[in-house]
This record gives C-alpha cells, structure tokens and sequence, in this order.
C-alpha cells in the first residue's frame, strides 16, 4: 500500500474537509446569527401591532370623549388631599373604634414635613399628619381590627409605631387581667403647595348631630326670635 497521498486523494481530502468547513459555518450562523435575529424581529413586530393598538385605541378614546369635559383632582385627592382634612381622619378612628368595640382614651394631632430625601423627583413638597392614639382593649384582636379599619381607607395611611402598656401577669388561667392601653401612631399624607386645587378638595360628610338641638342656630318665626 503507497504510504502517500496521491494528488486525486489530495484533492477529494480538501474538497471534503471545505465541505464540512462549509456545513458548519452555515450551522453556526443559522443558530447564532439567523434565528435570534429572526426572532428578535418577531418579538419587535409583536410589540408594535400592540402598541398600535394601544394607540387606535386612545386615539378612540379622545375622538368619543366630551370637550366640554372638565378635569379634576378629586379622584387623586381621595389618594393624598392638598389639605390636612383632620375632620374626615377623625371621623375615620370613631368608626373604627366602633366597629372593633375599643375605646378611644387620646387622640393627638401634629403636622410633620416629609423627609425629601425621601420624595420623589416630581414631588416638590409632602407633609404629613401624625396621630397618636391611646386606645383601650380588651384583646389583641380588637387592636388588630382597628388598625385594619384605618389601613382600609382610600388615602394612604402608613402606621408608624405600636406600643403595648404593660398589663398586670396572669398567673392563673381564669384570672381577669384587664383591659391593656395601646398606643398607635399613624400618618397621613397631604400636599399643601397645590393651593389651586384647594377647591377640589374632598368634602367631609360629618355624622349627624344624634337628635340634638344646635344652641347657635336661631330662627325668626311670627316676628320673634326664637332658638331651636
């Protein structure tokens, strides 16, 4: 057997290794170049069909909508009033010291200025209400419905601290150890800059004065004066 090569096997050898040269530059490119360009171009395509249709649809939008509509705060303000509203907070605590059957002891009121390294870029200026309240309960699940009672409003309400009086030690299992104090912290968030939307406000629908007689109100009936 010749131990060379002769120039045809030479020739087919280099044919043959160009082939699989060529196969795999066309695999390579195929599954590294072809396809995820491909499918970088269908992702593309799909994001555009749905923002044009994102787009039809707002364009839909404003062709039905009113031009005698008007824009207002109120929703947002519901979220972070431009005003303190300390009424409607108050409010808020009675029915959640209602619905949790705990007493209400102390409620104290105090106006704080955000953090702004705290704000957002957009937000110029952020205040806050802090109540304090000392409630008195019976149990601990009492303390956990009004703090869920406040949580549940419309504005956003943080809870600051909670802090448990110490009670007297149980040391047997019928004993009574009475009802224990708890003091919670809450803020309330307001923006007093936005002093043109102070109109839009949201209004404070106060109870009604349970069958009593205003002192302050007087009416003139038959030519006299007369206080209901």
């Amino acid at each position: 057997m010749n131990k060379y090569l002769s120039k045809r096997q030479m020739e087919i050898g280099l044919v043959v290794l160009a082939l699989i040269f060529l196969i795999a530059l066309v695999y390579y490119t195929v599954t590294n170049v072809y396809l995820p360009a491909k499918e970088t171009k269908d992702q593309m395509a799909a994001q555009f069909a749905s923002e044009r249709d994102v787009l039809f649809s707002l364009q839909k939008q404003l062709a039905n909508k009113d031009p005698n509509e008007t824009i207002t705060s109120a929703p947002l303000q519901k979220v972070v009033p431009v005003i303190p509203l300390e009424d409607a907070l108050l409010i808020r605590l009675e029915k959640a010291e209602v619905k949790s059957n705990s007493r209400i002891e102390e409620i104290n009121f105090s106006k704080e200025v955000f953090d702004v390294e705290l704000l957002p870029e957009n937000v110029q200026n952020l205040e806050t209400v802090l109540m304090e309240v000392t409630l008195a309960a019976d149990t601990y699940k009492q303390v956990d419905t009004f703090i869920y009672e406040i949580e549940e409003m419309i504005r956003i309400m943080n809870v600051e601290t909670i802090q448990f009086e110490a009670t007297a030690e149980k040391t047997e299992e019928e004993s009574d150890i009475g009802e224990m104090k708890v003091v919670i912290s809450f803020n309330a968030y307001f923006r007093p800059d936005l002093v043109n939307l102070q109109n839009e406000a949201p209004k404070v629908d106060a109870p009604p004065p349970a069958s009593k007689f205003d002192p302050t109100t007087i009416n003139k009936m038959t030519g006299t004066e007369k206080a209901e």
